[in-house]
């Protein structure tokens, strides 16, 4: 009997061992194919993992709908495209061939068919406007810089293509845009007379605001030493400029005398103590001129007895002679006392 009991023994420890080890096999085996180290994502499908396609040049609804039915999230973003039809996958985040996890996002980038615009004239605009339309285009734009004397800082120069020319996603559009008046040296107008040096430093797109006079100079009287900021400085366009003059006088601003009578013109002058020098205008000269009158001070045409006659047409106005059409130095500068100030007169 004992050794049946024994034989018995060792049948059930030889059960529980074969029961132990099938149960371990099961163990590693759901383990194995189980996504995560929790058996339950084996049941529930969470924490499977997807490898991405290559989905560019396929329809958005297709690869939305393959994305969504592996349990991944889906954004959409647009763009131009030469090469891909409107509504077509452009490009992928993640790239084709990635393994991501269930429940990933995947960003598409979907065309919005060829980039095309019609170059618009944006010459004399801020290059904010003159590209705006490009950048929404998605055109490159190439932005080049020069100093220009006319347009100020920031405003397009110059185009290319020019106005109406149609360009693509893939096309370069230049821009010259201007940087607004070159900084420049002040000419050196030391000897000069004031007028003179007033004319040069004009020229230079500098600005005479003050004069003062000196005696601490070999010059003669009437003569520019020299300038504040000095010849040779770089200044930008428009800087006020003091010129100091040989002599003891104060510099004297010209009043207007355009439109005035000769006499009149004569009397302001030397009141300040210029020196008028008048000149006859020829008929050509005189015609010029006139469209410059002031029309407050243009001078009326005689009263006439007969009926106006109805006229859509302006008539230029004639000045009467005797009128003052310009002067030289002009209004508004300075010059010494003793200056020759120039007068040209209407016939």
């Amino acid at each position: 009997m004992s050794a049946l009991r024994e034989s018995l023994a060792r049948v059930r420890g030889a059960v529980a061992v074969g029961s132990a080890l099938a149960l371990a096999f099961a163990l590693v085996a759901v383990l194995g194919f189980a996504p995560t180290l929790n058996p339950v994502d084996l049941v529930t499908g969470r924490g499977r993992s997807v490898v991405l396609g290559k989905y560019a040049g396929r329809p958005l609804p297709g690869v939305e709908s393959e994305l969504r039915q592996a349990g991944l999230q889906v954004t959409t973003r647009t763009a131009f495209s030469l090469r891909e039809p409107r509504g077509t996958v452009v490009a992928q985040e993640p790239l084709a061939g990635t393994r991501v996890r269930a429940g990933a996002s995947v960003e598409l980038v979907v065309s919005r068919g060829a980039s095309r615009v019609t170059m618009p004239d944006v010459v004399g605009q801020p290059l904010d406007v003159a590209r705006a339309p490009l950048d929404e285009a998605g055109v490159t734009v190439q932005v080049d810089r020069r100093a220009d004397e006319r347009l100020a800082a920031g405003l397009v120069l110059e185009q290319d293509p020019g106005p109406g020319r149609e360009v693509t996603g893939d096309a370069v559009a230049r821009l010259v845009v201007s940087d607004g008046p070159a900084p420049r040296p002040v000419p050196d107008v030391s000897g000069r007379t004031l007028v003179n040096a007033s004319y040069v430093l004009g020229v230079f797109g500098m600005a005479v605001t003050d004069v003062v006079s000196t005696r601490d100079t070999d010059l003669p009287d009437g003569a520019v030493v020299g300038t504040e900021p000095a010849a040779g400085t770089v200044v930008a366009r428009d800087t006020p400029l003091k010129v100091v003059v040989a002599g003891s006088g104060e510099a004297v601003t010209l009043p207007p005398l355009t439109g005035q009578s000769v006499t009149s013109a004569r009397d302001q002058l030397a009141a300040a103590g210029f020196v008028p020098n008048v000149l006859t205008a020829t008929p050509t000269e005189a015609a010029a001129a006139a469209a410059t009158l002031p029309p407050s001070r243009a001078p009326s045409p005689p009263a006439s007895s007969a009926r106006p006659t109805p006229s859509t047409a302006t008539s230029p106005v004639v000045p009467t002679s005797g009128t003052v059409l310009s002067q030289f130095p002009l209004a508004g500068q300075s010059a010494l006392p003793g200056t020759v100030v120039s007068l040209l007169a209407a016939p």
